[in-house]
This record gives C-alpha cells, sequence and structure tokens, in this order.
C-alpha cells in the first residue's frame, strides 16, 4: 500500500507541478518576451556528456534534433518526478498525508532552483548562477520566481493527494 501511495503521489505531484512550471514559462514568454528553458538544447548537452562534453557548445548553431527535443523534455519531467519523490522518502511517507510547506520550499526552491544555477546553467553554456548571461541578475530572479510556481504547484498537487 505504501509503495502504491509513493508512486501516485509522485506521479501527480511530479508530472503536474512540471507542467505548471511549463504553463508558468509559456505566459511569461507570451507576455513578458522571456523565452523559457529550450529543452532542445539541454538535450543537445545531455547527449554530450558521455563524449565528455561536459559544457553545450554554444558556438553549434545547428537547430535542435527531435532526439535532443525527445531527451531534453524526457529529462525535464523526470527531474520533476525525481523532486516530487524527495518529499516522502526525505521527509516520510506520512508526508503523503500531511504535507506541510518547508519540505516543499526546500525542494522546490532552494534544491530545484541550486541545480538549475549550479548544474543546468553552467551546462548550457551560462556559467555558474548565471555569470555569463547578458543579465545574471534576472537570470536568477527568474529560475527563483519559476521554481517558486513549481513549489507552489507541488504543495497544491500534495494537499489534494492527500485529501486536505
Amino acid at each position: 500500500m505504501m509503495l502504491s501511495q509513493l508512486i501516485e503521489f509522485t506521479l501527480i505531484v511530479g508530472i503536474g507541478s512540471t507542467i505548471a512550471l511549463d504553463l508558468w514559462a509559456l505566459l511569461l514568454d507570451k507576455f513578458a518576451g522571456f523565452p523559457g528553458t529550450h529543452w532542445g538544447m539541454v538535450g543537445r548537452w545531455l547527449l554530450g556528456i558521455p563524449h565528455g562534453n561536459l559544457v553545450l557548445d554554444t558556438d553549434n548553431e545547428t537547430p535542435a534534433s527531435m532526439e535532443e527535443w525527445t531527451i531534453g523534455w524526457i529529462f525535464h519531467y523526470l527531474v520533476g518526478l525525481a523532486y516530487a519523490a524527495m518529499l516522502p522518502l526525505f521527509w516520510g511517507i506520512g508526508y503523503i498525508a500531511a504535507p506541510t510547506v518547508f519540505p516543499v520550499f526546500m525542494i522546490g526552491v532552494v534544491v530545484s532552483s541550486l541545480a538549475g544555477l549550479m548544474i543546468l546553467m553552467p551546462g548550457l553554456g551560462g556559467g555558474l548562477f548565471a555569470r555569463k548571461t547578458p543579465n545574471p541578475a534576472l537570470m536568477i530572479a527568474y529560475v527563483i520566481v519559476a521554481h517558486s510556481v513549481f513549489a507552489l504547484a507541488q504543495f497544491l498537487l500534495a494537499l489534494g493527494v492527500s485529501g486536505n
């Protein structure tokens, strides 16, 4: 029973909160002209890692292939699932029945923002904490706000799963 609860929680919270993040990115792009993550380039970066390319070649202007887009999007949703699974795995299976804000803040905002700024951003050529981007402060703010939306969705979905 506990395993099925964990799987259900992870699927609903992980996929749902990642969709919320994607919808936020679409709204920001449409109304503010601030494009979200280019998942095709993420796929290209991931495919290069086994070949020793830890940082994406930003001089390569070849459009992303379908394989790269697919890898990037799958990675994006697997990460969302992993973050959802961390909540009951780190704070106990009882978290599913009684979700609280602190774990969601820690995973959904702190851990995911730091991962984006310290792993994904450098991997995509933007440097540690976006220091190689045109406006690092804006990029950091974007990441934190986007992951706050993600965390809010995690919490609301966790409440929905719990029945509270």
